[in-house]
């Protein structure tokens, strides 16, 4: 029998959506007595206390949007009108960086903090960690960025042995540090996960496969759920990567693979309710192959809750079903609304053409990026591309290198590109910061 990291994982939907809709019920008791930023949402659309009782009642709620957020945190600094706890209560702040590079904040009270902690603890029970489990915590300490401190909690509720490090650091203290504490679990976004593995000859003398490292999690970029990406970093540790996938305004993580790897399961349907909507925001039915972007509510939040959330995540449906007894579907993210680009009427997302440059090594070093020129999201095109070649590479084979490229975009992708063969090093090497596909070249 599969043991999940809680028992309603493996509930049938039926049992899970009388749960969800008891929760929804109490929340927006709460949100009617404690928020004026949902009386006001609610009250416009000619809602009522006591009209939203059940979650397929939520489509007459009006979307938040990133923009409502931010309007939210300007009117009423630091945490917004919609902060619906006491700010005596508040006990922890977290902190994203916005489109407009000025943080966007969310609080916790102590039962926000601990549902936090709860729901990571899940994510990482799925991927098959384990009480008294050794593991490195290599993502960004800085900024109060979720990766943080509210990882490390999830750590603590597991029961782990946490290396509190941070990519801080940088890769000669991690790898030393993993060689005389032999962790066998390591948390990092997913490029830094694999620049670290490749200074493991340099720094230590051993490659990567040859330290204790078995499980890798990451998170906080796209490369993780890349079958090429994954396959080229597991080969690198001898260790098995999965993903996980959440949100400051929501939680640090919600989503994570189990151990068949075929899609990230949800952990946490009694806390955040998930649907899925098209273009147009009508609702998806839950379907394998349906796709749309992830909008949240909110089922048991105090200090900032969120009531249908678009949150940008673009998700393909992989499954309704798996061997490993989990009740969630399996999902894939594919890219973000704010990341999508329509070239002649093509959709394109930047995460596609990582897989096809990552499918290319050793020619390219795998580093890629999209040079956007103008801030609308369609145009006719070329796509600006810029590859970083490989470190053996010779710049005589640039040429050639840039034609196979090209073609390979528009195979896969049905669009066209002109693509720039840059020298290895040109970019900097993953650290602490999030690796980002797309260079707005029009903001500098």
């Amino acid at each position: 029998m599969v043991e999940f990291g809680a028992a309603i994982e493996g509930l049938a939907a039926a049992e899970i959506r009388a749960i969800q809709n008891e929760r929804l019920a109490k929340q927006l008791s709460y949100l009617w007595a404690r928020s004026p930023f949902y009386q006001d949402k609610l009250s416009s659309a000619g809602l009522g206390p006591d009209s939203v009782r059940s979650v397929e009642d939520l489509t007459a709620v009006p979307f938040t949007i990133k923009d409502d957020i931010r309007k939210s945190l300007a009117a009423s600094p630091p945490l917004g009108n919609h902060l619906a706890a006491q700010p005596s209560d508040i006990v922890q702040f977290q902190a994203s960086t916005g489109t407009t590079g000025r943080p966007s904040y969310v609080g916790l009270t102590a039962h926000d903090r601990d549902n936090w902690a709860e729901i990571t603890r899940r994510t990482f029970w799925a991927h098959g960690f384990r009480p008294g489990e050794r593991v490195l915590q290599a993502l960004g300490m800085s900024r109060c960025w979720v990766g943080g401190v509210p990882v490390i909690q999830g750590l603590e509720a597991l029961g782990a042995a946490c290396i509190p490090a941070g990519a801080e650091p940088g890769t000669t203290w991690l790898l030393h540090t993993i060689a005389d504490l032999n962790p066998t679990g390591l948390v990092a976004t997913p490029n830094f996960a694999v620049y670290l593995g490749n200074q493991a000859k340099e720094v230590l003398g051993v490659n990567a496969h040859q330290l204790p490292i078995e499980r890798i999690y990451v998170g906080g970029e796209p490369g993780g759920g890349i079958p090429e990406f994954r396959r080229h970093a597991e080969a690198l540790w001898g260790a098995q990567m999965r993903e996980v996938m959440g949100g400051t305004d929501l939680s640090p993580v919600m989503w994570a693979e189990c151990e068949d790897q075929s899609g990230m399961h949800f952990v946490a349907p009694e806390l955040i309710y998930w649907e899925i909507v098209d273009n147009a925001g009508d609702p998806v039915e839950i379907t394998t192959g349906a796709t749309g972007e992830l909008v949240y509510s909110h089922l048991d939040r105090q200090a900032t809750p969120v009531l249908r959330f678009r949150h940008s995540d673009m998700i393909e449906v992989l499954d309704t079903e798996c061997r490993c007894g989990r009740t969630s579907p399996k999902i894939k993210c594919y890219g973000r609304t704010d990341d999508l680009m329509i070239i002649k009427g093509v959709n394109f997302y930047p995460t596609a053409l990582q897989d096809i440059v990552m499918g290319m090594r050793p020619a390219t070093s795998g580093s890629v990026r999209i040079l956007k020129h103008q801030p609308e999201y369609t145009w006719p095109g070329p796509l600006h591309i810029r590859v970083e070649r490989g470190e053996a590479r010779s710049p005589e084979a640039d040429g050639e290198l840039a034609s196979k490229l090209t073609q390979a975009i528009s195979d896969l992708c049905r669009v066209r590109a002109t693509v720039e063969v840059v020298s290895f090093g040109t970019y900097p090497s993953p650290g602490r910061e999030k690796v980002r596909l797309i260079e707005k070249m029009y903001e500098t």
